[in-house]
């Protein structure tokens, strides 16, 4: 009998294993990561959303909606909605020039924006209002409406014709943006589509929060999905991984203890 129970401990010890082997195949790019907000429901509590990994969180400007997201859940914005963020030490880009933006991005209609001028700007992730940089559509530019755009001591560095092509309606997209110190990128769905030169020399300003779904020069009408922040540039092979991920790998530790635990109450 004890011969059987120690097979099958084993058995299904070696299944927990493959189980979070999998899990930890399949999660996000942790180094260099210093902001991420799942928009989950378990991440949101009452006007309060978590940034899981730095601590960063954000209030609730308006009343986003929580639905079904590209991973687990996601937060649906109409415009006038959004996430503000305080600024810290951690997401003060300010002099810097390497970094990462990236969200997935549904967008809600033909011309997903309530904005201060007419077709811009709807707001993705951004440290718009200080002069610093953004993720956002900006129907202004036909065929290349999804930008990426940074302040430097050059001015609006993308701005007014580097993005990427409007995404289809009710789509999900991987939409990222890096400065690697010398060029500007833009990857959708873990393909590069945009590159140009960063006259630089750095990020002028990033201000005192970042905002996500909206800034003072508009708001995105769509879903918007894991949305994360890092303080390097992102490798082709790394946005690749985040596009084909599920989120982070959290809890297997505990995974594995529940597993242990129940096997023991077999014995």
């Amino acid at each position: 009998m004890k011969a059987l129970t120690f097979i099958f401990a084993f058995a299904l010890m070696s299944l927990g294993f493959m189980f979070i082997g999998g899990i930890a195949g399949a999660q996000i790019v942790t180094d260099g990561l210093i902001a991420y907000w799942p928009l989950d429901k378990d991440t949101v509590v009452g006007k309060t959303v978590k940034d899981v990994i730095g601590g960063n969180d954000g209030t609730i400007v308006g009343n986003p909606k929580l639905v079904p997201g590209r991973v687990g859940d996601a937060m649906e914005f109409d415009g006038d909605d959004g996430i503000d963020i305080q600024g810290t030490d951690a997401l003060n880009l300010q002099g810097k020039n390497q970094f990462t933006a990236a969200a997935w991005v549904n967008v809600g209609s033909d011309d997903p924006v309530v904005g201060v001028v007419a077709k811009c700007c709807g707001e993705i992730v951004a440290q718009r209002d200080a002069n610093g940089w953004c993720l956002r559509y900006d129907g202004r530019n036909g065929g290349q409406e999804m930008e990426f755009i940074i302040h430097s001591a050059a001015g609006w560095e993308g701005d007014g014709g580097f993005g990427a092509p409007l995404f289809g309606k009710g789509e999900w997209h991987y939409f990222v943006g890096v400065l690697d110190g010398k060029s500007m990128k833009i990857y959708v769905d873990g393909e590069l589509v945009k590159e140009q030169n960063f006259v630089g020399p750095s990020i002028a300003s990033t201000g005192p929060k970042t905002e996500i779904g909206r800034a003072g020069d508009g708001g995105f009408i769509g879903l918007i999905d894991e949305v994360t922040i890092y303080n390097r540039p992102l490798s082709e092979e790394e946005i690749k991984q985040n596009y084909n991920a599920k989120g982070l790998a959290v809890g297997l530790g505990d995974k594995l203890a529940t597993l242990w635990g129940k096997i023991k109450m077999r014995r």
